[in-house]
């Protein structure tokens, strides 16, 4: 696969373990990440150094929650005269599903993995595979379903007359006189652990194909189901991004040395970060650059290097120390707090070449609504993917990392060099943030009602979602309605922000920062975009932070969600909606994002939250807004 797909698109959707679909209608299985900057020399494939040293990406708080190495750009596809072992450098695929069937026959032959081409026009590629819950994928069973014993499968046929159900689909064998429908291999009960396959005796062989023909099955007692080629639940990408925070408390000194390892342009960042994994060799060059670069500076201790090696990134800023919560934040929650603390801050492009935040103002009929809005200029995002899901998404799934992960992505372990794919976006963004005061008064004067809308079972389904970034503890009815509120302001803004700024909403993203602690709350929302084929952005989102355009886009929105088309059925409280049973009234009408734009997958909204019910308005946080329409 060369030029075919976007560097983004190879964390998601077609990450290492996905199928793919070329240009000529072929499906092919994404190789693992063996298959990564390399190319064929003599007849095998070598890794090429060179390649990885100027793909290396520094972002040290995602490389310490995932605890790997380093990241990695994937290599772009291009041709280098000065340098002819770039050039070239392709993602590599292999053929899957084996299983091609005859045009005109109907006759079924299997390929090889690393088969190139086959006859035109004469074979197109099976629809059925199979795939179970713990990430093997392989062929169809075809003989099994049969029960062919013959030693060879050059009897098999299959006729897909593409009927209305799967009995129209037969699989024979001319040589045993065998013939079966396909009626019911496709049933799966992933509670019950029951399947089609399983039923008729056919286990998971534990196959990762797109580890190559060598790797070595896997023990499996997961249940194998049938699936289409094309179903949407065989492939479901896992990826973890952040925002590129500065270091706050750098001194001159220490600036120039992390500005040195991120952006010099003498020595790409990744070749620092690939000597890094020696310290001695890493510090000698950074030294080496400074006296080459500013010889005005005073070189470095050993000691400050290293402070400034690990500091990247790291948003400390002691001149504006933040609340610390009273429970433990989870794992990811404290995460994206760090966030929180620097976004709410200015941040003036002197200090940081990755990020710059200016502070606006909030324009008088909105001061009750939110205390903050920052015009975020530029920022640099960092997407990594670490693994991938079958059937069913993962509870948690940073569990068990790195060792899953390495384990499913490669097959032969990295040694201690371990290392995950990943991709640098920038570009721009508003950050807002609700009124405290606002929301707690919200919370008391409307709580009999909230708490029979957030009932426990519903607050309960919704500490069960990882991507909602429930905290530890204290999971409760404040929280659920805390988090329905954030969530679906974000939504209804950015429906309005496509028709202000010149963006679509797949082109828009979101990042929240929802907590209910008693000590130190969040309820923040970053808009932003960001795009790794261009480095900056248009400008147009950043303007509509700005408090004459911020107030009418604001009003529209809130004005736009007091109704849908499809009330009163959206807006009736039906005990849960959504994939996950964890939205009240939303839909694609009203709330509803591309999924590329919401980070829970469009799970976790109530309009309601918002601007009450259509027989009784007061109950939203932002009703009192609505007479300016009335």
């Amino acid at each position: 696969m060369g030029s075919e797909v976007r560097i983004s698109q190879l964390l998601s959707p077609f990450a290492p373990g996905s199928i793919y679909t070329d240009k000529y209608g072929i499906p092919n299985i994404i190789c693992g990440l063996d298959y990564w900057f390399v190319k064929q020399e003599n007849g095998r494939l070598e890794e090429i150094p060179e390649a990885i040293s100027i793909n290396l990406i520094v972002e040290p708080r995602l490389t310490n929650i995932l605890k790997v190495s380093t990241l990695r750009q994937p290599p772009k596809y291009i041709f280098d005269k000065d340098n002819i072992k770039l050039s070239g450098l392709k993602i590599h695929t292999h053929r899957f599903p084996r299983w091609y069937v005859n045009n005109t026959s109907g006759d079924l032959r299997r390929f090889n993995l690393e088969s190139k081409k086959i006859e035109k026009g004469a074979w197109r590629p099976v629809r059925f595979i199979a795939v179970c819950e713990a990430g093997h994928i392989s062929d169809f069973p075809w003989k099994e379903w049969l029960s062919c014993t013959c030693n060879n499968d050059m009897g098999l046929k299959l006729n897909d007359a593409g009927g209305v159900d799967l009995t129209s689909i037969k699989i024979s064998c001319k040589n045993c006189n065998k013939w079966k429908s396909l009626a019911g291999a496709t049933f799966i009960n992933l509670e019950n652990g029951e399947s089609g396959l399983l039923k008729a005796g056919i286990n998971c062989s534990g196959q990762r194909p797109w580890l190559g023909e060598n790797c070595i099955n896997e023990y499996c007692e997961k249940p194998l189901a049938a699936v289409l080629i094309n179903q949407s639940n065989i492939y479901f990408a896992k990826t973890i991004s952040s925002i590129f925070l500065p270091d706050l408390d750098a001194d001159p000194l220490t600036k120039k040395i992390q500005d040195i390892i991120t952006n010099s342009e003498k020595l790409s960042p990744a070749s620092v970060m690939f000597k890094l994994g020696y310290k001695e060799m890493g510090i000698e060059i950074i030294k080496r650059i400074i006296t080459e670069e500013c010889g005005d500076l005073p070189l470095p201790s050993d000691e400050t290097i290293i402070e400034a090696f690990e500091n990247i990134g790291s948003g400390r800023s002691s001149s504006s120390p933040s609340p610390i919560p009273l429970t433990n934040d989870s794992v990811l929650l404290a995460f994206r707090r760090t966030e929180y603390n620097i976004l709410r801050n200015s941040i003036t492009e002197g200090i940081s070449n990755e990020l710059c935040v200016i502070s606006s103002d909030v324009p008088s009929s909105l001061q009750k609504f939110f205390t903050k809005v920052n015009l975020i200029e530029k920022l640099r995002e960092t997407r990594v993917f670490y693994g991938f899901d079958r059937l069913i998404r993962s509870e948690n799934p940073l569990e068990g990392m790195p060792e899953v992960a390495i384990k499913q992505l490669f097959m032969k372990t990295p040694g201690s060099e371990t290392w995950l794919p990943a991709v640098k976006n920038y570009g721009e963004g508003v950050y807002l943030e609700l009124s405290e005061l606002t929301i707690q008064k919200w919370l008391q004067n409307n709580s009999e009602w909230l708490q029979k809308r957030y009932t426990k079972n519903f607050v309960d389904r919704m500490s069960l979602e990882t991507m909602l970034l429930p905290p530890s503890s204290n999971v409760d009815w404040k929280w659920a309605s805390r988090y329905q509120l954030v969530h679906t302001l974000s939504h209804i803004l950015i429906n309005q922000l496509i028709y202000e700024c010149g963006y679509s909403s797949a082109s828009l993203r979101e990042r929240l920062f929802v907590s209910s602690d008693e000590q130190a709350p969040m309820a923040g929302i970053l808009i932003y975009t960001a795009s790794g084929d261009s480095d900056g952005s248009l400008g147009g989102l950043v303007r509509m932070g700005r408090p004459e355009l911020f107030e009418n886009t604001v009003k529209k929105a809130i004005n736009k969600s007091s109704w849908c088309s499809a009330d009163p059925v959206c807006s009736e409280n039906l005990g849960g909606g959504g994939s996950r049973l964890i939205n009240m009234a939303a839909c694609h009408a009203c709330t509803l994002l591309p999924e590329t734009t919401c980070e829970t997958i469009n799970n976790g909204l109530d309009r309601a939250s918002i601007i009450g019910t259509p027989t009784d308005h007061e109950r939203g946080f932002f009703s009192e807004l609505l007479k300016y329409f009335n």
